[in-house]
């Protein structure tokens, strides 16, 4: 460590460029101060955000409480109206009425006291009330008036509810019940929470339920109302761990906790703990609904609390940069003033790594550094003399290969050409020999166009299909030749007899090698980005894999001398453009041989024409 330290110190005196010194020293100065606050600060800034957020949390979580133990102390005392009204206890007590008199009044009274109950439903917080009878009170809940309030129901309605079950075997004599516990009847007509009171005769027996049905999406909405972190939830749970009212369905089973599991885990309920769901760390927090023995449960996952108060570090963070820019920029600038006019020399002699050298300005100054700028600037002009005359010359040189390598391929041609036309001479086809002496002219005069190295991609598809045309006069028109490139494509350049020469390879060796000396030749096109990209294909015998790679490299002597213009275009294209541009074949024997041409997307100049 010691020897480390002392090679560091060694450089940082010796080695170490001066503008680097100067600088790495003023940053030193200024910034040592500043980060030293910055850590102390920042090692407390999310501990006092956290504290904050938390205590913001619990203030949110004892509202949210407050609102939910008003709404079902409003609920209780609905349903305590109702109960101790004397028309409802006088019902209760005298179910059968023998008397007609006092069967009218209570009927009169009775029709009365439901209207009262009906006009609770405010379809708000109480979204409607059932009074459910015995069947000793069928004469009211059937009767038509009676009925019409939709007040009175009878309790076989609720036989096979949830919450009368409880009832039936518990000594339970009112219920909070949420939506788990009821029918689907009562879901679907009434609400998804009620408050049911159970009224017992003399004997024990069940006379009537009393159901006070509230609007779940109210206590939802209370609860959403009160959760304000990304990602955070509240719920309440109650003693048998059914969910009565959440703020999100979907991440309160995520952050779900059993209601006989909370205390133990929550001890006390001013404080958050932390737990974690499916790895992911929560603070988590409970307080109890009084009334209603239920828990309201808070869950903020440790990240919330970060994306929440995100602004204020980034804010903080910003302000650290801006101070760090201004400290390097004071220090690039004491420095820059020290050491500005060798950096300058400096640099520049670099960038002669990488660019084209480039003269410094004439410098006013003429102490050594000037004196230093003048004779770079002669250097430079000296190098970029030779340059100009290295490109000029290397430029003539490949123009005078590729013109080489292009006239090793047309002899050949000829020579094929010229057997075929003797041949329908020897037959007396005196008209074929016409057309086939026409199109070998028109070949030739689109090969030999003086000063043209380049042709559009249409002048080469009409060349290579005149050497079709001729190879098919031979060869009864065994050749079946389609060309499938967009018209986009036409006015873009290649250079010349590039299709030809693989189209000759793929009859020679592929179309003529198959037993019936019959295939297909398919040129297609598409573009690439700025690359056009051609695909030579035919239908012959294929080609085996060591036989492409001996083709590629010039290694097959061939007769009729496909293999060396093969070769010849494949170095033409790497020669005019870049090794990374050229002929590549993909093969199957017995099957097919594609051969596909890469090349930059050129188009021609106005004068390519010409003869």
């Amino acid at each position: 460590m010691m020897t480390t330290i002392k090679k560091l110190i060694f450089y940082y005196s010796n080695d170490m460029k001066l503008k680097h010194k100067l600088l790495i020293s003023h940053l030193i100065l200024i910034l040592a101060p500043i980060l030293i606050i910055t850590a102390l600060f920042y090692s407390q800034l999310f501990n006092i955000i956290v504290s904050n957020t938390k205590a913001s949390e619990l203030n949110l979580s004892r509202e949210t409480v407050s609102n939910f133990e008003n709404t079902v102390e409003d609920i209780r005392f609905a349903s305590g109206e109702i109960v101790k009204d004397k028309t409802f206890t006088d019902l209760i007590a005298n179910p059968d009425n023998n008397t007609e008199s006092s069967k009218k009044k209570l009927y009169s009274s009775l029709y009365s006291f439901l209207q009262t109950v009906n006009a609770k439903i405010d379809g708000a917080a109480i979204t409607d009330i059932k009074i459910y009878l015995s069947p000793a009170y069928e004469a009211y809940y059937q009767d038509p008036d009676l009925s019409s309030t939709g007040i009175l129901k009878p309790i076989s309605d609720i036989k096979n509810s949830y919450w009368h079950g409880i009832f039936a075997s518990t000594r339970e004599r009112q219920l909070l019940c949420p939506t788990l516990y009821l029918t689907t009847k009562e879901k679907k007509d009434s609400g998804l929470i009620s408050f049911t009171r159970k009224i017992n005769g003399k004997d024990n027996s069940e006379l009537a339920y009393v159901s006070v049905y509230f609007n779940k999406s109210y206590l939802n909405s209370m609860l959403k109302e009160y959760t304000t972190l990304p990602g955070s939830a509240k719920y309440v749970v109650n003693e048998r761990d059914a969910i009565v009212a959440s703020s999100s369905n979907n991440l309160v089973g995520k952050y779900l906790v059993y209601y006989n599991e909370i205390p133990p885990l929550v001890p006390d309920t001013n404080r958050f703990e932390v737990k974690s769901f499916s790895s992911e760390r929560c603070y988590i927090s409970y307080q109890e609904i009084n009334g209603a023995n239920w828990y309201m449960i808070s869950v903020i996952p440790v990240n919330s609390i970060w994306s929440e108060n995100k602004s204020l570090i980034v804010e903080f963070l910003l302000a650290y940069i801006l101070v760090l820019a201004f400290a390097c920029m004071v220090s690039l600038l004491l420095s820059n003033s020290i050491v500005r006019r060798i950096s300058t020399v400096i640099n520049q002699m670099k960038s002669v790594k990488t660019t084209k050298p480039t003269p410094l300005n004439t410098p006013t100054e003429h102490d050594e550094i000037g004196d230093l700028i003048e004779t770079y600037n002669y250097m430079i002009g000296e190098i970029n003399n030779l340059s100009e005359e290295q490109v000029k010359t290397a430029s003539e040189l490949r123009t005078a290969e590729f013109k080489a390598l292009q006239a090793q391929i047309n002899p050949h041609f000829l020579y094929n050409t010229l057997d075929m036309i003797n041949w329908l001479s020897k037959k007396g086809l005196n008209e074929e020999v016409s057309t086939a002496v026409q199109a070998l002219s028109k070949f030739y005069k689109m090969t030999l166009r003086k000063g043209n190295i380049v042709v559009t991609i249409e002048e080469e598809l009409e060349h290579v299909s005149l050497y079709i045309q001729l190879q098919n006069m031979r060869y009864d028109n065994k050749i079946h030749f389609t060309i499938d490139i967009p018209d986009t494509m036409l006015e873009f350049t290649i250079p010349k007899i590039i299709f030809q020469p693989v189209v000759e390879n793929a009859i020679q060796h592929g179309i003529f090698c198959k037993e019936s000396k019959e295939g297909n030749i398919v040129i297609t096109g598409w573009m690439e980005d700025n690359i056009l990209v051609f695909l030579i294909s035919d239908d012959g015998v294929g080609i085996p894999k060591e036989r492409i790679d001996q083709l590629m490299s010039g290694q097959i002597k061939s007769s009729s001398g496909s293999g060396v213009g093969i070769l010849n275009t494949h170095n033409r294209l790497q020669l005019f453009y870049d090794a990374q541009f050229g002929l590549s074949y993909r093969s199957k024997e017995g099957e097919y041989t594609e051969v596909e041409i890469r090349i930059p997307a050129l188009k021609a100049p106005s004068n390519t024409g010409g003869t």
